[in-house]
């Protein structure tokens, strides 16, 4: 394992130094998978395999919104006090007036669980998809990709970027290539002695998997790079690596906030969202995810669906 040393740009972005008021604190009931999802970049491959899960929307307009309804940090910068548009004003290769805008980024993320993983599927609508990178090779942030920022045992504590010190910090990074396809297209952040270590060793990373899909323009006219991450996130996994104390149950509680990353073709690191909650700042600024028996996917399985069509068959003659 070796140390993570952030780029300055990224401190930088991530720490605000203006606060209106101290953030709202946000839970988000987070449903139970009936059935796992096909890690294929497809919520369509499975009848309602996404149907009742936990959804947000992630954009600068979402941002927008964030603002009008929980106050601004700095309303010029766009960061609201919930969320954060970091993206570039122009990147080196998108068209002029898209930076920042909803045609520069926008996606729609759905979270659920179940007694083996937590489970995402991000939506991308994207112009630029860059995912060479130009600094360090196994910088994660100067790569198109999906972050997701765990409390993994709701500590709630105040350190974070602005102090340098770190409580159980995890990221958990899928990059937008396909699953296996680069050295670095997992990524994983634990916290040890207070300070942010970034895991590359393969046993650390087993169990972690996505389905990657290059989507086109699927996701509207304003993307022509749009692509679907659908990931797993194994809660042995956690527990291998240290920084869960016991795999979540119904009630149970976890700090929670989204960053995904959108270079759009700079050298080094070149823009993000945050969403949902700052994950560049303090831990106590993440939401929650109450983890709840809701059900999430589909009702019921292919065998017992076709089993009644063929009793309403019998009946309906």
């Amino acid at each position: 394992m070796k140390k993570l040393t952030l780029l300055a740009a990224i401190a930088a972005l991530c720490v605000t130094t203006v606060a209106s008021a101290q953030p709202p604190v946000r839970y988000f009931d987070l449903p139970k998978f009936t059935q796992a999802p096909t890690l294929d970049g497809d919520r369509a491959t499975v009848a309602d395999e996404w149907a009742g899960a936990l959804e947000f929307p992630c954009s600068p307009d979402q941002i927008q919104l964030d603002g009008q309804e929980f106050g601004w940090r700095n309303q010029e910068q766009g960061s609201s006090e919930v969320s954060a548009n970091q993206l570039s004003e122009n990147g080196e290769t998108e068209v002029a007036g898209e930076g920042r805008t909803n045609a520069d980024f926008e996606s729609t993320i759905l979270q659920a669980w179940d007694d083996e993983a937590l489970y995402y599927i991000a939506e991308i609508s994207d112009n630029i998809r860059d995912t060479e990178g130009g600094g360090e090779a196994r910088a994660w942030w100067e790569r198109d990709s999906v972050s997701l920022y765990l409390d993994l045992n709701n500590d709630d504590h105040p350190g974070g970027d602005p102090t340098q010190e770190f409580v159980n910090l995890n990221v958990v990074n899928f990059m937008a290539l396909p699953f296996g396809s680069h050295e670095w297209s997992v990524c994983l952040i634990v916290t040890v002695d207070t300070e942010r270590v970034d895991v590359h060793d393969p046993d650390a990373l087993e169990g972690f998997e996505y389905g990657f899909r290059d989507a086109g323009d699927e996701f509207g006219d304003e993307g022509d790079a749009d692509y679907v991450i659908e990931g797993k996130l194994p809660w042995d996994t956690f527990l291998r690596n240290g920084n869960l104390l016991e795999a979540p149950t119904t009630g149970s509680e976890m700090g929670f906030a989204w960053l995904p990353i959108d270079p759009d073709g700079e050298d080094a690191y070149g823009g993000q969202i945050q969403c949902v909650a700052w994950a560049g700042g303090n831990m106590s600024e993440f939401a929650n995810y109450v983890f709840v028996d809701d059900p999430a996917g589909p009702t019921g399985t292919a065998v017992e669906e076709d089993s009644w069509g063929r009793v309403k068959e019998t009946f309906v003659q």
